[in-house]
């Protein structure tokens, strides 16, 4: 009866030392979380302030190229009526 006993209380000391543990290895990855977490924290509360003007700033460089772009376009299309004219041209010349 005795080493019942003895038993059943070792099985409940075995059992209370893996919760002890499991409730540490918790405790540890629980802080590792909390220490990314801080460190993200820290990030965007250096990155949020300023994103607007990144935004805004990338909105106007968007904007630039698109006018440049809008030019170049414009450009290339005269440029294609001055060749079709200077082609046009010679083969009149070449039909004299």
């Amino acid at each position: 009866m005795i080493f019942l006993i003895i038993a059943v209380n070792l099985l409940i000391t075995l059992l209370n030392i893996y919760i002890a543990i499991r409730i540490w290895q918790l405790r540890i990855l629980i802080a590792r979380i909390t220490s990314i977490l801080i460190n993200y924290e820290s990030y965007f509360s250096i990155l949020l302030p300023v994103a607007p003007q990144v935004i805004y700033q990338g909105q106007e460089n968007i904007a630039q190229i698109r006018q440049k772009y809008q030019l170049w376009q414009l450009q290339t299309a005269q440029l294609r009526q001055l060749f079709w004219l200077v082609n046009q041209s010679y083969q009149i010349c070449r039909k004299i």
